[in-house]
This record gives structure tokens, C-alpha cells and sequence, in this order.
């Protein structure tokens, strides 16, 4: 029988062209309005440490800033030091109008580090509004205090997954609200609950504003669905499968962005 032959001798180094063929990565650094072209911007504590620190960047290396809002400079560091980072900001690299249709997640809200991980992956899949929604089977607590907190996190895990997945708009993040509540000011979407035994969700929903409720680990209960549907909202499923409360959003999520073509 014939046999593969593998060629087992040392590969070559590469070669001074190849580095230059070679597309440098360039650092994305959110920072937030109103940044323009020629300014000379100051980052201290934990930015300039992971620009200097975590990153390693030197004099004379490039940034691109972006202001969550679709536009992007190009900059360069003029300076670092333990303490503070200069950069300075030169020609626009992009600017991009509001993303659309709309595609909003309706989160029920879940426990722990879970939540952190819908809002990471949320972001990266091209969610661009959040809104995190008290269920009845919400099992998290309910201090509002602590949500507060919550929200100035979720809303730091939202700039770091928007820098490292390139996107130039940050989702809007809202205040936490009973889902009730939310339902007697919905935005004008349409509204696709999930729900376990319903039609499963179409591969392609119409490229038009979208609001997907899904609901925390133990679902929606009968009460919120029904108001839902009083609200115009329709049911789908995902088959027979019962996917854990941090993984369903992010499976409807790229389900739909998969339907528009994923852009």
C-alpha cells in the first residue's frame, strides 16, 4: 500500500519578509467620549497598567482607541512609567454609525458568575442592548445596593470583551427591573420568549428590531409568560434539549446573528 511520507527535516525560520508580510496586532483600548484626533490622553492606575504591564507596550508602539460609540483612533504611546501611560491620539481609523436592526437580550437574571459570562459573550456575539430583568425564580440577591455594584461591573465586563472582539459599539446596559415591569414599556421589537416544548426558534427571523426574553435557571414561570404574550410576544424553543441558564441566550444569540449573516 502506498504510504505518507512525512518530511521530517526542520522548518525554516521566518524570514525577515515574512515579518514584514505579517499583519501587526494593534491593541484596542476603550475609553470613553469624548476622545479627538490631536489630543494628548492620560491613563493612570489600572489602564496604564495593562497598557505597560499586562501588554507590555513601549514608546512608540500603537493603540487604537475606540469610544464605544463607533468611531476609532490610531495612537501611540509617548510615555509610560509605573505610575501613568501618555498616548497620543492621531487620524481616525473608523467611524461607523449605530448598529441595526436592534438586537436586544431580555436576561432573566442569574446567579453568580453566570451572569458575567452572558454579558461577556452577549457583547461579543453583537447584542447592542442588555437588559438584565428580575424573574420570580431569580434566586440572586436583592439588595439594591448589590445591583448597583453588579451594574458597574457587568458594565467593565462589556469594555473588555468590546476591546479584545473588535466591535466599535458598546451595548447599552439598563437598570435592573422586575420583567413585569418591563413589559409595560417594551421597546418597539418584536418579542421572542423562550420557552422549553415550544416551536423551535427559526433559522431565520426577519432582519427587523429584535427583543429575545429569556428567562434564569429555573425558566419563566406561567404568570410571566403570559403577560408576555399578552405584551405581543411569541414562543420558541430549542428542541428537546434544556441548555443551562448561561448558555441558552448565547445560543439564541449567534442563532440570530447567524439568520442576518453575521453583520
Amino acid at each position: 500500500r502506498p504510504r505518507t511520507r512525512v518530511d521530517s527535516r526542520p522548518q525554516a525560520a521566518p524570514t525577515e519578509r515574512d515579518a514584514r508580510t505579517t499583519p501587526a496586532v494593534i491593541h484596542r483600548l476603550y475609553v470613553p467620549p469624548s476622545l479627538e484626533s490631536g489630543q494628548t490622553l492620560k491613563l493612570t492606575g489600572d489602564r496604564a497598567h495593562y497598557l505597560t504591564r499586562v501588554l507590555r507596550l513601549r514608546r512608540g508602539e500603537a493603540v487604537e482607541c475606540f469610544d464605544g460609540s463607533g468611531r476609532a483612533w490610531r495612537a501611540t504611546l509617548v510615555d509610560a512609567s509605573v505610575r501613568h501611560a501618555l498616548l497620543a491620539v492621531q487620524e481616525t481609523v473608523a467611524d461607523e454609525p449605530a448598529p441595526a436592526p436592534r438586537l436586544h437580550l431580555v436576561q432573566g437574571l442569574l446567579k453568580g458568575a453566570s451572569m458575567d459570562v452572558v454579558v461577556q459573550k452577549a457583547t461579543e456575539l453583537g447584542a447592542t442592548d442588555l437588559h438584565p430583568v428580575l424573574a420570580e425564580r431569580s434566586n440572586v440577591p436583592q439588595d439594591p445596593a448589590r445591583r448597583e455594584r453588579k451594574l458597574e461591573h457587568w458594565q467593565r465586563v462589556i469594555e473588555s470583551a468590546a476591546e479584545q472582539s473588535r466591535t466599535l459599539h458598546l451595548p447599552a446596559l439598563y437598570p435592573v427591573e422586575r420583567l413585569t415591569d418591563w413589559l409595560a414599556a417594551p421597546p418597539p421589537a418584536r418579542l421572542v420568549m423562550l420557552h422549553p416544548g415550544a416551536p423551535a426558534l427559526p433559522v431565520g427571523l426577519p432582519r427587523e428590531d429584535l427583543a429575545v426574553l429569556i428567562g434564569p435557571e429555573g425558566g419563566w414561570s406561567d404568570a410571566e409568560r403570559a403577560a408576555a404574550l399578552d405584551a405581543g410576544a411569541v414562543c420558541y424553543g430549542l428542541g428537546r434539549r434544556i441548555l443551562r441558564g448561561e448558555t441558552a441566550p448565547l445560543a439564541v444569540l449567534a442563532a440570530v446573528r447567524h439568520g442576518w449573516g453575521w453583520d
